[in-house]
């Protein structure tokens, strides 16, 4: 069997302001800001972000939400890509 093996995103990368990427289909890129990381009542630590869905064509868009991950889903789906200005 082959598969593409992914490295997945340290999670000491991942803080305020980071802004982190995936490629989605129909060359979708969705772009997210990471607001802030909190641990919820069970300990287990959540990232708070926002995200922008861009194609080539389109650039600029708002960023959209709040939304929440477990910090270790956030890790394994997205890669860091830069500081929020």
């Amino acid at each position: 069997m082959f598969w593409k093996e992914t490295k997945k995103t340290p999670v000491d990368s991942i803080h305020e302001g980071a802004l982190f990427k995936r490629e989605l289909s129909n060359n979708l890129v969705e772009t997210a800001r990471v607001l802030s990381i909190r641990k919820d009542t069970f300990g287990i630590p959540h990232v708070k972000y926002e995200v922008r869905f861009e194609r080539s064509q389109e650039k600029g868009r708002a960023f959209e939400g709040p939304r929440v991950l477990a910090l270790s889903v956030f890790a394994d789906n997205y890669r860091h890509c830069g500081e929020s200005v």
